[in-house]
């Protein structure tokens, strides 16, 4: 795909079918499948030949992918790129239906940290699995759906009967965010209506269904805006752009030396610490595993090897300049960000740094620093945590973005490329 604005379109395309994380793997074990990558089990022996290309998925919504290089020596070590699959959304519960005044709206919960206001009177959706009755008692089976159509919204109430509706109010998740499901008709079962309508969708009986893990999200399409298009607008930009950006770097190239990953993990949006988070010993056992499955033993040692945690990134905002720090404000499409914190909130240091600014050098492309203004807490990601389980160099960068957690977020769409450059430049270096 040499076109850099194929790049966009299939984006979209992604972006479409990577609706949660569980999707968002599948999509991707699809084309990884589709480009002849094997596929690999944690419980079972590793041999790798020069020029093999694996992946593995521990979890339905966690992958780790590599390529091994084409040379017999593997001198290089292992150069790793980590991004999330998760973003903030709205989970349903168990026994979702509320039924009201002949209107069924389900119950939910909130995953993340999303802006509750941006939900409102959008087209919304329902997808990821469900478990279902099997001979096996502790082996249910599991199945998973996407809809894939607008099911679903939450509607706004009208400004004449909430006159402070463009005051800051607070948002109650249980009464304001509940999503609206359909209208009945006046003898229809409002009981099990969610649970019936999955099982149609899938082709199960209703009876058979144990249990589901369903969220909600956005289902509308990505799209560029700005007079000279300037702009990707779409849900999920946090942290779909970065996964997007290393699997497409990692899927389209061949290599030399060592052995190149890129590894995705859930969970980050609420702290990390699950089986499939970057809080969690399971990526550095399989990193282990890898290194051991090389017919040569690497000559480098696991300090000796890079990170490249990707996650987004927040530019300045041309309405809010004072949010930003006094000297370091990022500004979409004017280069990816190299996120710093003297707390080591991210774990970019003065020689993991560098060592980006030269890689973005080589690539032909700009970058920007961040720091957080100083009266201003900020967040974290996947970068400390990996770097808590392996002594190795890390480096937290992301796309520059605005409305970060926004059911709709926005980037630049030079920066997005850019990425891609980078991360393939990255890949693709010798010795």
């Amino acid at each position: 795909m040499d076109n850099l604005k194929d790049y966009i379109s299939d984006f979209f395309k992604f972006i479409k079918k990577a609706t949660t994380p569980v999707q968002t793997v599948d999509t991707l074990i699809e084309r990884l499948n589709s480009e002849g990558f094997s596929k690999l089990d944690l419980n079972e022996p590793w041999n790798f030949s020069a020029a093999g290309k694996y992946y593995l998925s521990p979890y339905p919504s966690m992958l780790v992918v590599f390529t091994v290089g084409s040379n017999e020596s593997l001198k290089k070590g292992m150069r790793i790129i980590a991004a999330h699959t998760d973003n903030p959304a709205f989970r349903i519960k168990p026994n979702p239906e509320v039924s009201s005044e002949g209107m069924l709206t389900l119950n939910v919960e909130r995953y993340g940290g999303p802006i509750f206001n941006t939900w409102f009177d959008r087209p919304l959706s329902v997808a990821g699995r469900i478990a279902v009755k099997s001979d096996e008692v502790l082996q249910p089976k599991v199945i998973h759906l996407d809809f894939q159509r607008p099911i679903l919204t939450i509607p706004n109430l009208a400004i004449h009967m909430n006159r402070d509706a463009n005051k800051d109010a607070e948002i109650k998740v249980q009464k304001e965010m509940q999503p609206l499901l359909t209208q009945l008709i006046e003898d229809e079962v409002r009981e099990n209506y969610l649970l019936d309508l999955v099982a149609a969708e899938v082709g199960v009986n209703s009876e058979d269904i144990l249990d589901m893990d369903l969220n909600v999200y956005c289902c509308e399409e990505g799209m560029l805006v700005g007079s000279k298009e300037e702009f990707i607008s779409c849900p999920r930009i946090d942290d779909l752009s970065m996964v997007y950006a290393a699997a497409e770097a990692l899927v389209a190239l061949e290599h030399k030396d060592g052995i190149n990953i890129a590894a995705f993990m859930d969970n980050e949006e609420i702290g990390s610490m699950t089986k499939q988070g970057a809080d969690s010993v399971l990526l550095s056992r399989i990193l282990e595993k890898v290194h051991a499955g090389t017919e040569q033993q690497s000559e480098g040692q696991i300090k000796d090897y890079f990170v490249i945690s990707a996650d987004g990134a927040h530019a300045l905002h041309p309405n809010y300049a004072e949010k930003n720090d006094i000297t370091n404000k990022p500004v979409m499409n004017k280069g990816v960000t190299i996120k710093i914190s003297g707390s080591r909130s991210y774990a970019s240091e003065v020689e993991t740094i560098a060592a980006f600014q030269q890689l973005c050098d080589k690539a032909g492309v700009n970058y920007q620093k961040f720091v957080n203004h100083s009266d201003q807490p900020g967040g974290t990601t996947l970068g400390p945590l990996l770097s808590k389980y392996m002594p190795v160099h890390v480096v937290d960068v992301g796309v520059p973005m605005l409305a970060m957690h926004s059911t709709r977020e926005l980037m630049g769409k030079q920066d997005f490329l850019d990425s891609i450059t980078i991360f393939r430049t990255f890949f693709q270096l010798e010795g």
